[in-house]
C-alpha cells in the first residue's frame, strides 16, 4: 500500500473537464489502481473543481491527477482563445503549490491556462491550441499526430519508473514547447519528431483535419512523453499519453500513472521539490502592463 505524507493511504483528487475524455475508461483505471495501491480518491470536474485548487485544501489531498484543460475556450469551428485565470485564481494555485501538494498532469492538461506562463513553468511545457507567446517568444500553433510507438524508459533508477518496462501503444503525440532544461526525463518515444509529421491544431479546430496543414515552421517536437519537475515546492510528473480509452487499459501506462502518483505523494518527492523549488509568477498576460 502506498503511504502519503501523513502516514495514511494516499488521497488522490482526479480532475477532468474542458476537453473530451473517455471518462469511464479513465475512472476505471483510477479505480483499479486505487484497489491495487490502497488509494482513497475522489473526482471533480472543471470549472467547479477549481475550488479545490486552493491552499485552504492543501491538507485534503496528497496528489492531484489532472486530466483537465482549464482556461481555454475550445469549440469546433471557432478560434481557440484563452479564458483567464482570474488573478485570484492564479494566486490560489500558486499558494497551493507552495504547500507542496503533489501533481500528476496528463495529456491535454499541458494546454491549460495558455495566458499564464506560470502554469507552463509548473508543468514543464505548453501545448498551444492557437499561436501564442511563452516567456516573450512567439510560437506557432502546436501539432498532433496519432501513431503507434514504443514508450522507452530512460530513467530506470527514478522511483516513478520502478519496475516499469518499455511498452507499446497507439496514442496522440504533441509537437509543442517542452522546457527540457528544467525537467527530469523519464520516458521517451521512438518516432520521427519532424514538424512535417504533425498536423497544426489551430487549423484542425477551425476547419477540420482534412484542411489542416502540417507544422512546417515549428521547431522539432520533443521525444519526451513523461518527465518530472517542480512547481513552487510541489513535485510534478507530466505524462503525455492519454488520448484514448484504450491507453488507460495498457498495463505499462497504468504502472506509469500509479508510480507517478505514489511518488509525488511521498515525503521523499516533497523533500526533493523543496530542495529545488521553481518560483511561479501568478501574473497572467492580462495582468502584465504592455
Amino acid at each position: 500500500m502506498a503511504i502519503g505524507t501523513d502516514g495514511d493511504p494516499v488521497r488522490v483528487l482526479v480532475v477532468t473537464g474542458g476537453h473530451r475524455v473517455d471518462l469511464d475508461a479513465l475512472l476505471g483505471m483510477v479505480a483499479a489502481l486505487a484497489d491495487e495501491r490502497g488509494w482513497v480518491w475522489a473526482h471533480a470536474v472543471q470549472p467547479s473543481a477549481q475550488n479545490w485548487l486552493d491552499p485552504r485544501h492543501a491538507g485534503s489531498w496528497d496528489a492531484l491527477l489532472l486530466h483537465d484543460l482549464p482556461g481555454l475556450h475550445l469549440r469546433r469551428g471557432e478560434p481557440p482563445r484563452p479564458r483567464g485565470p482570474a488573478p485570484h485564481v492564479a494566486r490560489a494555485v500558486v499558494d497551493l503549490l507552495e504547500q507542496g501538494v503533489g501533481v500528476v498532469a496528463t495529456h491535454h492538461a499541458l494546454a491549460g491556462w495558455p495566458a499564464w506562463d506560470g502554469w507552463a513553468d509548473a508543468l514543464g511545457g505548453r501545448f498551444h491550441y492557437a499561436p501564442g507567446e511563452l516567456h516573450g517568444r512567439s510560437w506557432p500553433s502546436s501539432g498532433t499526430r496519432i501513431t503507434g510507438y514504443t514508450a522507452r524508459v530512460v530513467a530506470t533508477d527514478h522511483p516513478v519508473c520502478t519496475g516499469l518496462a518499455d511498452f507499446s501503444l497507439t496514442d496522440e503525440l504533441y509537437c509543442c514547447p517542452v522546457l527540457e532544461d528544467r525537467v527530469v526525463p523519464l520516458v521517451r518515444h521512438d518516432v520521427d519528431v519532424s514538424p512535417t509529421r504533425f498536423v497544426s491544431t489551430y487549423e484542425h479546430v477551425l476547419h477540420g483535419a482534412d484542411a489542416a496543414p502540417d507544422c512546417t515552421g515549428h521547431p522539432p517536437a520533443s521525444a519526451l512523453v513523461a518527465w518530472a519537475t517542480t512547481a513552487a515546492n510541489s513535485p510534478v510528473v507530466y505524462v503525455q499519453p492519454g488520448d484514448t480509452g484504450a491507453t488507460f487499459g495498457i498495463p505499462g501506462y497504468r504502472q506509469l500513472i500509479g508510480g507517478a502518483v505514489d511518488w509525488v505523494a511521498s515525503p521523499q518527492a516533497r523533500a526533493w521539490a523543496r530542495g529545488q523549488p521553481t518560483p511561479l509568477d501568478p501574473r497572467t498576460r492580462s495582468d502584465v502592463p504592455a
